[in-house]
């Protein structure tokens, strides 16, 4: 049995999920491989597609696999050995892009940013009429909470007439995203951030340009993961491996209540806790960066910052994300996602104000 918690998750993933959906996952499962299954298949099809800005002709894929897996899907799916990608490095995420290029031989270069350096003009048009056939990027880089500028990139990729895959994971439901307005080919999403629901389930959704010239022509070297078999088996809503079955009718559900309420109230109450966060977050002896922030989430640069996670878990019981390597001990990343409110954020700066000065 997994341990019973009341922690309250101020993560990235997984986040507080709210009573709906923790009331589906208790539920049994029926056998899937239906007529029934197909229809709710259909219907997150359509839904998805119109939440994220694209049109009808779009094609979906749901892999039951991690936000990585498909990452990893999408790129040798869309991309070859012929190919030259431009990957936006400006984190542990943007550097994964970089790492599955790297072990599928696909020729790649890296766009690196320090920790603080925010993209600009200036470090995109370095790579203008350089032969590059697409470009990789993490729109909201998690590792450091940067919401990069969408404007640049899509009119650098228009420019050099190069595909543009986005990983919108850690930016879908806290920040505005439109696929078909930003111009992208393909969009990643994953299930356990925005969407509030378990860790384990991904989505890919690309063009129909794209899946015409270049992922159903493609024969990656994954038998699990390429892509032109889930699409082609989307048309009949079934997927061409076992489903997360139960997180499927989880997002299935998650879906129309998005569709009913509307994905601007769930943008605004990103913001609306991003914003009330930061204001009491001035009475403490920390720094939240200037560049370009997310709704998602709220860096804070601290000393002893591994410290403060730990008694933040242990004395208080919440949880916010830690960093690894070289950030370890200065920084910390506050999550807005999911079923949190302002009291909530109450009381974890009342919890923080305890751990500093203590």
């Amino acid at each position: 049995m997994p341990p019973v918690t009341t922690a309250r998750l101020f993560t990235l993933g997984p986040v507080e999920m709210d009573n709906d959906t923790l009331r589906l996952g208790s539920t049994r499962l029926p056998y899937f491989r239906t007529s029934d299954f197909a229809d709710v298949m259909l219907e997150i099809e359509s839904m998805t597609k119109a939440l994220i800005g694209t049109d009808a002709a779009s094609r979906l894929a749901i892999l039951a696999a991690s936000g990585t897996g498909a990452m990893e899907a999408a790129v040798i799916s869309t991309f070859t050995r012929l190919d030259k990608v431009l990957v936006v490095e400006g984190g542990d995420f943007g550097r994964r892009f970089g790492q599955i290029c790297r072990v599928h031989g696909i020729p790649y270069e890296p766009l690196h940013l320090a920790f603080g350096e925010e993209l600009t003009l200036d470090h995109i048009q370095k790579y203008d009429a350089k032969g590059f056939t697409g470009m990789l990027v993490n729109i909201h880089e998690t590792s450091t909470g940067q919401l990069y500028n969408i404007d640049l990139i899509r009119s650098f990729c228009q420019a050099n007439q190069i595909l543009l895959v986005i990983d919108a994971i850690g930016s879908f439901l806290a920040d505005y995203y439109h696929m078909d307005n930003f111009k992208a080919d393909v969009t990643i999403l994953s299930s356990q951030k925005g969407l509030g629901l378990p860790p384990g389930l991904s989505l890919v959704v690309a063009n129909h340009s794209t899946c015409e010239k270049r992922i159903f022509p493609n024969s990656p070297t994954s038998f699990y993961f390429a892509l032109s078999r889930y699409f082609t088996d989307m048309l009949r809503g079934q997927t061409p491996f076992t489903p997360a079955q139960s997180i499927v009718y989880q997002l299935h559900d998650k879906l129309r209540r998005i569709t009913q309420a509307g994905v601007e109230s769930y943008i605004h109450h990103s913001a609306m806790l991003a914003s009330d966060l930061r204001s009491r977050l001035t009475c403490l002896p920390l720094v939240v960066p200037e560049y370009n922030l997310s709704n998602a989430l709220t860096p804070v640069i601290c000393e002893k910052a591994y410290d403060i996670f730990l008694r933040l878990k242990e004395e208080h019981d919440m949880y916010v994300n830690p960093a690894g390597g070289d950030f370890k001990e200065v920084l910390l990343r506050i999550g807005h996602l999911g079923n949190l409110t302002v009291d909530d954020n109450r009381s974890l700066v009342e919890a923080l104000q305890i751990v500093m000065t203590s």
